[in-house]
């Protein structure tokens, strides 16, 4: 079942409209940029009237590792996504700092899909194992995954052998870019990216945004085949203000596909 997570929440009666319409989770933005930024008291507001089974996300921008585990914390959040320039250092700091008994955390990164955007006979600089996705065993210490290659037919060739799963439990890829990190209701070219999902489904979990919409979500899935979708504009009646016709449109578009396959 394809996870569906609404982005962008800041206020209880979203929360519950996403929750009661099927969403998986909710995401909370704690990045004061954004038109959905949510404050640490919000947040906590909404996140204790909500059912024990949706999952809560953090997004967070360029704080420290402190300031996420506090947050994490305090609101009761069951996964983070990092939408900045966090380090390899960072991820692996905050994966320390979030474990506990009960399992793993769950840290998604952002990559803006124009990085996989290239045309074919051409390499992609994209490191499985520098972003944390996966990690060389002990007997391969010193390796690392090669550089990705696009061959003329299309074909994409990753070597795995050795590796195991590093701190990082999921890629989401959208249209953001530094000046705008994320929310920019443009959906990126979908079938251009499309190899790269493969590759990227086969190592890690690979979540898709950006421009996403009820009209849209199928062919998103079906060209992309994520493990999940996130959405936020394409639900809102204005941003920060979902629209809770559109949101229940989504996920039934989403399950919709499910059952069609």
């Amino acid at each position: 079942m394809t996870w569906i997570k609404i982005c962008g929440i800041t206020n209880l009666d979203d929360a519950l409209a996403a929750a009661d319409a099927g969403a998986n989770a909710l995401g909370f933005v704690f990045y004061p940029g954004s038109p959905r930024h949510v404050t640490l008291e919000t947040a906590c507001s909404i996140a204790a009237k909500l059912p024990p089974q949706i999952e809560k996300v953090g997004v967070f921008v360029n704080k420290t590792v402190d300031q996420v585990g506090d947050i994490v914390k305090q609101v009761g959040l069951t996964a983070v996504q990092l939408h900045g320039e966090e380090s390899m250092e960072f991820s692996r700091a905050l994966f320390q700092k979030l474990a506990n008994p009960s399992g793993r955390p769950m840290i998604f990164r952002t990559w803006p899909a124009k990085v996989f955007d290239v045309p074919a006979g051409q390499s992609v600089g994209w490191d499985p194992v520098a972003v944390g996705i996966v990690e060389p065993d002990e007997a391969y210490k010193g390796k690392r995954v090669h550089k990705i290659h696009v061959a003329q037919n299309g074909d994409l060739f990753l070597e795995t052998h050795g590796f195991r799963t590093g701190v990082i439990s999921g890629v989401l890829l959208d249209s953001s870019s530094a000046e705008k990190r994320g929310g920019t209701g443009q959906a990126f070219d979908w079938e251009r990216v499309q190899p790269w999902a493969g590759i990227i489904n086969s190592i890690s979990k690979l979540i898709v945004a950006g421009g996403l919409r009820p009209g849209n979500v199928q062919e998103a899935i079906h060209l992309l085949h994520p493990w999940g979708v996130d959405v936020a504009s394409g639900v809102e009646r204005e941003p920060g203000k979902k629209d809770p016709r559109k949101v229940r449109a989504f996920i039934q578009a989403v399950r919709a596909m499910e059952e069609a396959n």
